[in-house]
């Protein structure tokens, strides 16, 4: 962003933070020194193994310290990160792998299985390296830095260059790629940094990372770090385990679906839990209930915020404050802001809601959420349909409908697609519905999201068996567990004679819906 980069940040942290922790998992601590050493030998021997730069690699990791020090390394050589998802299923992740060109991979030995398909179906794969072990002829990531220089890398890194693949869940089949500048990571590095308005190097962040580091959690952990601060890494989000490290690390900074922060509401130890280090706890990924905020309020105090973004167009792209949100739930007048996920923040160019004929609506008025500005992807790969279909002259489309109110906060108030968010992931449910009329029993289908005290939404399939044929609930969840992984199976299933249909044979999901939505919140 105008000269300004990421590695330019998180430097510039290191140099003021050198005998501060920068890193805390079940392996050990490293400081902000032995930090910047290692991503400096990961880029020597990532280039003096062949990647150049804005060659696509990946992590597949649970959250480890190697598991971050692995990403910054990537990036230190010029690399662009592609960010896959863990809990996707191996068929899905070779095929992101193969489509964004991934040139290399480091991996966790606790998914080995998997590498073996995924080199296989990824031949694009030229560096493969295990993070905690060798295995085989696949050496450590200690091996793999073992003769490597720990000396500074000058590598031009133009904010048109490409340093970023997101993963989207697709409505067609298979997830899109988008392909995003260096300036989308400055740019969600400076959003967060001037977001936490509490925070500077003399004061840093010290973040518990249970979200996925190889996701949006990945975005929180290297804000933390540009700040001088410290990442505690969660490999698995057990409720009692978060509540224990916010009192032993003195957690500051936590950011959770609102889902998850629900069950640490009701766990038997929230009561008792010392919630005083926390400053900032930022819910993103899905809606978050008014009545909900006004309780977490109450239990962690005035540290709740939000944040909404994605993948296309930048993260966070809006944020609101804890002091904001304190402000509405005293004010009456203002308590409408617990709907607003914030004001956009300094780095988005603009936001704007515009109507289907692309003019620009006023306040209060809903139309489509559209945004520009220097984290806005470049492109979709290999899908110029796709990427010509949200850039329109100029803006991109969200695809989310909302409205912005006279003081500039953003509000969603429902989304073009079906997406259904489950315990802060999205699921598409295209891509459920094509796995499951595969079944010879399944005439027609409907995959719908419904409420879920647990995920906020729970993934359910409304089924329309052929006639004459007979299949289980069991049956069909293991099919799709099988093919798409446990995060998109549907929880449950209905069967129904009949599927609700328009004039032109189109399922009407939102009618499908409304029995389950039936005095319910309304769904966002």
């Amino acid at each position: 962003m105008h000269g300004i980069n990421y590695l330019d940040l998180l430097d510039r942290a290191g140099k003021a933070s050198l005998s501060r922790p920068a890193l805390i998992d079940d392996t050990g601590t490293l400081s902000h020194k032995d930090l910047g050493l290692l991503t400096r030998k990961i880029a020597h021997a990532l280039i003096a193994n062949g990647l150049e730069p804005e060659d696509p690699f990946a992590i597949l990791s649970p959250n480890t310290n190697y598991a971050l020090a692995a990403i910054l390394g990537g990036m230190r050589a010029g690399g662009a990160w592609s960010n896959i998802n863990l809990r996707s299923g191996v068929h899905v992740n070779t095929d992101v792998l193969n489509r964004g060109n991934c040139r290399a991979i480091f991996f966790h030995s606790s998914i080995q299985d998997q590498i073996p398909a995924m080199r296989a179906g990824a031949p694009s794969i030229r560096i493969v390296v295990c993070l905690d072990r060798q295995i085989g002829d696949i050496p450590s990531l200690e091996q793999f830095i073992q003769n490597a220089p720990d000396t500074d890398i000058n590598i031009h890194l133009p904010d048109t260059g490409v340093g970023f693949q997101g993963t989207t869940g697709g409505t067609t089949g298979a997830p899109k790629i988008t392909q995003d500048g260096q300036s989308f990571l400055t740019g969600t590095m400076l959003g967060f940094m001037t977001a936490f308005q509490k925070f500077d190097l003399d004061n840093p962040p010290v973040n518990l990372a249970v979200a996925p580091i190889t996701h949006a959690g990945g975005m929180v952990a290297m804000s933390t770090l540009s700040l001088g601060g410290t990442v505690v890494m969660m490999q698995v989000a057990e409720p009692g385990a978060i509540l224990k490290n916010i009192e032993r690390h003195k957690i500051s900074l936590l950011f959770l679906p609102p889902t998850l922060i629900y069950v640490l509401m009701n766990h038997p130890d929230c009561p008792t839990t010392d919630f005083s280090s926390l400053q900032y706890l930022i819910a993103a990924a899905a809606p978050f209930a008014v009545e909900k905020i006004a309780r977490a309020h109450e239990i962690f105090g005035p540290v709740i915020c939000q944040s909404f973004g994605q993948t296309e167009s930048g993260f966070p792209l809006t944020f609101i404050s804890p002091g904001a949100v304190s402000e509405a739930l005293r004010d009456e007048r203002l308590r409408h802001r617990l709907k607003s996920v914030g004001r956009p923040v300094a780095t988005v160019g603009d936001i704007q809601v515009f109507d289907e004929d692309g003019n620009s609506l006023g306040p209060d008025k809903v139309g489509e959420i559209v945004v520009r500005g220097p984290t806005v992807m470049f492109r979709y790969i290999n899908d110029p349909d796709a990427t010509s279909a949200i850039h329109k002259n100029g803006w991109q489309h969200t695809g989310d409908l909302g409205y912005r109110d006279a003081d500039g906060y953003v509000y969603i108030s429902d989304r073009k697609r079906d997406l259904i968010i489950s315990g802060g992931f999205n699921v598409f449910p295209l891509e459920i519905e094509q796995v499951l009329v595969t079944h010879s029993a399944v005439q027609d289908c409907a995959v719908i999201g419904v409420p879920d005290e647990k995920w906020g939404e729970a993934v359910k399939a409304v089924i329309e068996r052929a006639p004459g044929q007979d299949v289980s609930e069991a049956e069909l969840i293991a099919l799709c567990k099988a093919q798409l992984g446990s995060v998109m199976a549907p929880k449950s299933i209905d069967f129904i004679a009949e599927l609700p249909r328009s004039p032109v044979g189109k399922v009407l999901k939102k009618e499908l819906r409304a029995k389950y939505w039936q005095d319910r919140e309304v769904r966002i």
